[in-house]
């Protein structure tokens, strides 16, 4: 058994650690043992360590976290390699430098942050998301309209044999030709065309949607509007295409409960995207202050009296 088996199974026997994975944290054992969970060295790494590197972890993502004994060995070797150097850091007395000590609050402040924020939006006053979604889609249905597809046939006359005149010449000749007899398309597919793969579709593209084809065969698909349109030559860096319209399979919009699962996802997303950004503006409302000579004071700080050597952005 290889070791990060015996580690996926040591923590699976956690019963605080499997509690975590299916509840999304709430366990109040959760943080709270010192026991040890793995050791390295002079430095040990305890359950409610792993139990607090675990919480950051989506809660949708733990159960197949946990069963990956690849990803949890990962975790843990990591944890322990930056305790272990920490634990340096502190022994030579690092820690107790004035701007790292004030580094390290910089960060627990910015963890504490961030944390804060995703607790807000968390605790988000819930709504009805469905009834939000159908509403949006009453009102602007052709939003969730599937994507335009066309079915279309080409000859394709290269200039890669001939010079781009001489294609060019032949493309307009037996464009003028179809004009007359447009039956006779099908037949010059197979008689003009140099693409290679007629043999196998005659010169057919049955669900062509947008980005499927270089840009000028694609604006001049789907700019005819007409099963049967022919368009004039297409010059594309294959040579020139005449093209033939089968059928414009319009997009349709799908029934509601076909979208029901995506439009609510959106809506939440919105949802706690505005609340999120809500509570900032409402947070951040007071003016920032920042006092005359600021700046220059701080320059000062790095750069002496020879503000010459210092940022433009200083007045």
């Amino acid at each position: 058994m290889t070791k990060h088996f015996l580690i996926i199974n040591l923590l699976l026997s956690f019963n605080v650690l499997t509690a975590l994975a299916d509840n999304g944290g709430t366990n109040r054992e959760l943080g709270q043992s010192t026991a040890p969970l793995a050791r390295q060295g002079e430095v040990v790494l305890t359950q409610a360590e792993i139990d607090a590197a675990f919480s950051e972890i989506p809660p949708e993502h733990r159960l197949m976290f946990i069963r990956d004994g690849a990803k949890v060995e990962r975790l843990v070797r990591n944890l322990l390699r930056i305790k272990l150097l920490a634990n340096e850091a502190r022994k030579a007395a690092y820690d107790e430098e004035v701007l790292v000590k004030l580094r390290l609050g910089l960060a627990q402040e910015a963890e504490l942050a961030k944390d804060w924020i995703e607790k807000i939006v968390d605790d988000a006053p819930p709504v009805d998301y469905e009834t939000i979604a159908y509403e949006k889609y009453l009102v602007d249905p052709d939003a969730w309209k599937a994507e335009g597809r066309v079915d279309v046939s080409h000859i394709l006359i290269s200039s890669e044999s001939r010079s781009d005149e001489a294609a060019e010449q032949l493309a307009v000749e037996l464009w003028d030709e179809l004009q007359l007899d447009p039956s006779r398309f099908d037949s010059m597919v197979q008689e003009y065309s140099d693409d290679p793969s007629k043999t196998a579709n005659g010169g057919r593209f049955p669900n062509v949607k947008k980005d499927d084809m270089v840009k000028p065969f694609e604006e001049a698909a789907f700019a005819m509007e007409n099963a049967g349109d022919i368009s004039p030559p297409v010059e594309t860096p294959y040579g020139f295409h005449i093209i033939r319209l089968n059928a414009d399979m319009a997009g349709d919009v799908p029934p509601f409960d076909e979208i029901k699962a995506v439009a609510m996802e959106q809506v939440r997303e919105n949802y706690l995207e505005d609340y999120r950004a809500r509570y900032m503006k409402k947070l951040l409302a007071d003016p920032l202050v920042l006092p005359d000579g600021a700046t220059e004071e701080m320059a000062k700080r790095y750069f002496g009296e020879n503000l010459e050597l210092a940022p433009e952005f200083i007045d």
